[in-house]
């Protein structure tokens, strides 16, 4: 973080007032207002306006879904883990409820966009009220909640001095947090009639990307946010932190390209079931997904940006590492779904919902912009939540 950023901190109450303020509350009112749009258009035409259909009934918001899944689980676990061992930049409670808060305004929008997809969105709650356990649907609702229960007692537990009770939960949240992304990867590879997705190399791509997107998240979030920059001891904090964070988001790409490789390089290696899948995503129609927005901008340039000294360089390089594991969530779901299990299927029915191809639409773009802002917005009200209890209990903010 730049010299001028640093000055423009509010020592008292450790919020940035920065011009990042106001780019941040603009781009905010820009996502709400066509976010509240595509919700609207989605909630008076339904489905009709969507760019999926009945052989791809899965897109866009299923995408994002797993990308906010990623950042909720990889940011509690950084964060807990921080803490448990007072890592400097993360041994602190202001710390620690920076990551919770964020791992929370990540995974309520990702709920959001499931309940967005689903034909019949009032019956959401019967997944939890008629419950299945044998679904793996069933079986990460439950594991979802009981997470954000934690975590909201965690955060609680933060304002309390000397609490015996804040570590072991802190323990068992990051126990979730590290299940639920790898049971993101086993929702896929439980569908065994699909050879693209029955691979256990999933659930270890899933997890490893939740740790680079939680580092990634942070790092973005604690710049953005200009956490704990009143004394030279504080700076001294962030900017450990900041060098962690940095490492962690870069191993976490490296590993995950490891195991991407693997796993590609095998099917064009030897011709197999799902090699169309694979085709399709390297060399036909979501080549640029995968090359461009995956490849280029969510690696190539992040690893460059992160090997620079400056800090904002990593802020970007952090973003663009959302947006490279938001095409790469793409890069799993939709392939997966363009090759028919029955031959000759396409050619039997004629219709623009039976096709196997899939591009997101205006309106599914509004709905992930209203998911981004909900986020930011959950973010911001519960940092300023977290300054003032943090200031009744006595405690820094």
């Amino acid at each position: 973080m730049t010299k001028t950023t640093l000055s423009a901190q509010n020592p008292e109450h450790g919020a940035s007032t920065s011009p990042w303020t106001t780019v941040l509350w603009i781009l905010w009112i820009i996502l709400i207002v066509g976010g509240v749009i595509g919700v609207a258009q989605r909630l008076m035409s339904g489905h009709l306006a969507v760019g999926y259909g009945s052989y791809v009934p899965w897109g866009l918001w299923i995408g994002l879904y797993f990308l906010g899944i990623g950042i909720s689980g990889g940011s509690f676990i950084i964060g807990a883990v921080g803490f448990i061992l007072g890592v400097p930049g993360f041994s602190k409670p202001s710390e620690l409820r920076m990551a919770i808060v964020l791992s929370v305004a990540a995974m309520i929008p990702a709920f959001v966009g499931v309940d967005l997809d689903l034909g019949h969105m009032e019956r959401l709650y019967r997944v939890l009220t008629s419950p299945t356990f044998t679904s793996m649907i069933a079986f990460n609702a439950w594991m979802y909640n009981v997470f954000v229960i934690v975590a909201v007692v965690t955060w609680l537990l933060s304002f309390k001095n000397g609490s015996v009770w804040l570590k072991p939960l802190l323990a068992f949240g990051a126990f979730l947090s590290i299940l639920f992304p790898s049971q993101s990867g086993v929702f896929f590879e439980a569908v065994r009639i699909n050879e693209f997705w029955h691979s256990p190399i999933l659930s270890v791509l899933f997890l490893a990307s939740a740790i680079a997107l939680g580092a990634a998240g942070l790092l973005l979030a604690r710049y953005v946010h200009g956490l704990g920059l009143a004394t030279a001891s504080d700076r001294a904090d962030e900017d450990h932190a900041a060098r962690w964070l940095r490492i962690i988001a870069v191993l976490g790409i490296l590993v995950y390209l490891v195991f991407e490789f693997a796993e590609f390089s095998i099917v064009l290696w030897t011709v197999g079931p799902h090699s169309p899948n694979v085709e399709f995503l390297l060399f036909g129609d979501y080549w640029t997904v995968f090359w461009i927005i995956h490849v280029l901008l969510g690696v190539c340039i992040p690893l460059v940006f992160f090997a620079t000294s400056s800090r904002a360089l990593w802020a970007w390089a952090a973003f663009l590492v959302g947006v490279g594991f938001a095409a790469a969530r793409m890069c799993v779901l939709i392939p997966g779904q363009i090759t028919g299990q029955i031959p000759g299927l396409q050619k039997a029915f004629q219709d623009v919902r039976l096709t196997y191809s899939y591009h997101p639409t205006s309106m599914e773009y509004l709905v992930g912009a209203f998911m981004l802002a909900l986020g930011m917005a959950i973010f911001y009200v519960g940092m300023r939540f977290s300054r003032n209890l943090a200031a009744r209990s006595g405690q820094k903010a």
